[in-house]
């Protein structure tokens, strides 16, 4: 006798597939997790864990990591913490933990020194968000129904059709006019000859 669908597990399978992004992939806009980087920046990478085998010729690209470039990785990301985690015959993994409590798990086996350092790069520069399909190139917080802005939007539209250089549309020549730092060697030349003169 086939199985019966269960309507009340439906909803619970649906969103654990969307949150690992299992057989679609999501959509959304370019976003930063919580406004990062727009009055400071701190780094989302909180901890990442590596976990080779001593003697297994799998993880010899992460014992080289270890011994030639791990404590430059420390010192250049003070805010990460760095655990190191060796085993018995277990597939080499790194293991990177955010700061919106999402983990990302990526399996190193058999890669060379050159590759995990790319490869735990990505991981530092990620924000731990999932990685989604972009629905457009940019996004705002509040939606415009006036479009774009550009450089030339309030630009008058006979410039179009006329061949510049045109005086009509050039800014008038300066005529006895100090330029600003001739006004600012007036202004402090002038005090110091005032303040002699007292």
């Amino acid at each position: 006798m086939p199985a019966k669908v269960r309507v009340d597990r439906l909803k619970t399978v649906y969103a654990a597939a969307k949150s690992i992004n299992f057989g679609f992939r999501a959509t959304d806009y370019p976003s930063a997790p919580f406004q990062n980087g727009v009055s400071a920046f701190s780094p989302q990478l909180h901890r990442i864990t590596l976990r080779f085998c001593k003697q297994s010729e799998s993880s010899v690209g992460v014992r080289n990591f270890i011994d030639n470039g791990l404590v430059d990785f420390a010192r250049e990301n003070p805010t990460c913490a760095v655990y190191v985690v060796p085993g018995r015959q277990c597939t080499p993994t790194v293991r990177a933990e955010y700061a919106n409590g999402r983990m990302v798990h990526m399996n190193v086996t058999n890669l060379t020194y050159e590759q995990l350092s790319r490869h735990i790069n990505y991981l530092r520069t990620r924000s731990g968000l999932p990685q989604v399909k972009y629905i457009a190139r940019q996004t705002a917080q509040c939606k415009s129904i006036q479009g774009m802005w550009s450089p030339v939007l309030f630009r008058d539209p006979k410039q179009n059709a006329v061949e510049l250089p045109n005086p009509e549309f050039s800014p008038p020549p300066r005529k006895n006019q100090p330029t600003a730092t001739e006004y600012i060697m007036n202004q402090v030349y002038g005090n110091l000859e005032d303040d002699r003169k007292c």
